[in-house]
């Protein structure tokens, strides 16, 4: 074993993560979150072995699992997240994997601004929606970063089973109920002002008919979902691509009358 190997190892065993995956071969972070970025996008995203000649944003990257999968893959790779890279351990991987990765920190909400206009082939976005108060927002800045014949693959809190009290943070609707909401045609979006599930970064929890307004609002059409609905756990994941001939819905400032004025 080299003396660069066990150093990156002593790094990566001595600092708290969130994910726990494969940052070295034989090497896992210590993180409570067991990730397997690689399983991920072979069954739910089916995504090729092979990204060679595109380029990937990862959005929400924290550690990196999705991050450094993507670039394994041949993927030229840009990293989003307001949190620090020396915070969540994302600098101890890259340096570890000797990557050519770049991180960029700030808000999804920016994204044009953070990165110039730059297109994408693949945008990930996982674990994100739910920590904003303005998740359609960022949709319209991912449709911006978007190429035309790009695929989001996006995976969130769902409302599948499982309604939340925000007072008592007990289950106050049966699972017979929540899964009636989950399921119904109609978009349903649960709103926690405080805390949902012990987090207090955790505002929306919309059913799978309101995540599809979402992506239709900002011009994009889910391709394929599927969920991960075991208590606590309840997620939607799946693709997403742009509408064509569309762009998404702007805000409408001002009345209209029929004839388009004032």
């Amino acid at each position: 074993m080299t003396d660069d190997r066990e150093a990156s190892i002593r790094e990566i065993q001595n600092h708290g993560w969130y994910h726990s995956y494969e940052v070295l071969p034989g090497v896992t972070s210590p993180g409570r979150n067991v990730t397997n970025a690689a399983n991920i996008f072979d069954q739910r995203h089916k995504l090729p072995q092979s990204l060679s000649g595109l380029r990937a944003l990862d959005i929400g990257a924290l550690d990196g699992p999705y991050t450094f999968e993507l670039e394994r893959r041949g993927a030229e790779v840009t990293a989003l997240d307001i949190q620090s890279p020396d915070v969540t351990g994302f600098n101890i991987a890259r340096r570890a994997r000797k990557s050519n990765v770049r991180y960029v920190q700030g808000s999804v909400y920016h994204l044009s601004e953070l990165l110039k206009g730059e297109k994408f082939d693949i945008i990930t976005y996982f674990g994100v929606w739910y920590h904003l108060k303005h998740p359609i927002i960022a949709l319209e800045q991912i449709w911006n970063a978007l190429k035309y014949d790009g695929l989001v693959c996006f995976e969130g809190e769902c409302l599948c089973s499982y309604i939340e009290s925000p007072k008592t943070h007990r289950i106050c609707v049966d699972p017979p109920g929540a899964t009636l909401i989950g399921k119904s045609e109609a978009p349903y979006s649960l709103f926690y002002a405080d805390e949902y599930k012990g987090d207090k970064w955790s505002w929306y929890v919309p059913n799978a008919a309101c995540v599809e307004q979402w992506f239709d609002c900002a011009a994009m059409k889910i391709t394929s979902h599927g969920f991960w609905d075991s208590h606590p756990h309840q997620r939607m994941f799946g693709n997403a691509k742009k509408i064509p001939g569309r762009n998404f819905i702007e805000d409408n400032p001002v009345w209209l009358d029929t004839k388009g004025s004032r």
